[in-house]
C-alpha cells in the first residue's frame, strides 16, 4: 500500500468504529440499554439540560453517521486535506463525548448507569480516526513539498 493511502485508510477504520460505537449501548436503566442516539433523544425530550447549546448539541448528535460518511467521501474522492480536517473535528468531538461518558461510567451503581461498550468503542475509533487524519495531513504536506 502506498504511504499516501495509509492515513486515509486508518481514518476510515477509525470512522467506522466511531459510528459503530454510537449504536452500541451507552446507558443502562434497569434491563434496558440505550444507544447514544436513544439517550440523546430521551434527554432532549425530557429537557434534562437547561443550556440551549447543550440541547442543540444533543439534536446534532444524530448527524455523526452522516458526517462520517461525508469524511469518507472526501477522503476517497481525493480531497484528502478537507476530509482529514472534517475527520479530525468529528474525532475530537466524538472522542470528547465518549471520554466524558467513559470517565463518568466508572463505579456507577445507580438506577441509570453508563454502559462502557459504546463509549469505549467510540473513544478508540476517535483516536484511530484522529491518527489517520494527522497521517493524512503529514503525507499530503510531504507530497506538496516534493
Amino acid at each position: 500500500m502506498q504511504r499516501s493511502r495509509v492515513g486515509p485508510v486508518v481514518a476510515t477504520l477509525g470512522l467506522a468504529l466511531v459510528v459503530a460505537g454510537t449504536f452500541l449501548p451507552w446507558f443502562r436503566s434497569g434491563s434496558v440499554s440505550r444507544s447514544s442516539y436513544a439517550a440523546a433523544g430521551l434527554a432532549d425530550r425530557l429537557a434534562l439540560l437547561d443550556d440551549p447549546l447543550a440541547g442543540t448539541a444533543l439534536r446534532a448528535w444524530v448527524a455523526v453517521p452522516a458526517l462520517a460518511a461525508a469524511c469518507l467521501v472526501l477522503l476517497v474522492c481525493g480531497l484528502a486535506r478537507t476530509g482529514a480536517t472534517l475527520t479530525a473535528l468529528l474525532a475530537i468531538t466524538g472522542g470528547t463525548v465518549a471520554l466524558i461518558a467513559t470517565v463518568q461510567g466508572g463505579g456507577t451503581t445507580g438506577v441509570v448507569s453508563v454502559a462502557l461498550a459504546g463509549p469505549v468503542t467510540t473513544l478508540c475509533g476517535s483516536a484511530l480516526a484522529l491518527a489517520g487524519a494527522v497521517g493524512t495531513f503529514i503525507t499530503a504536506r510531504a507530497g506538496r513539498t516534493r
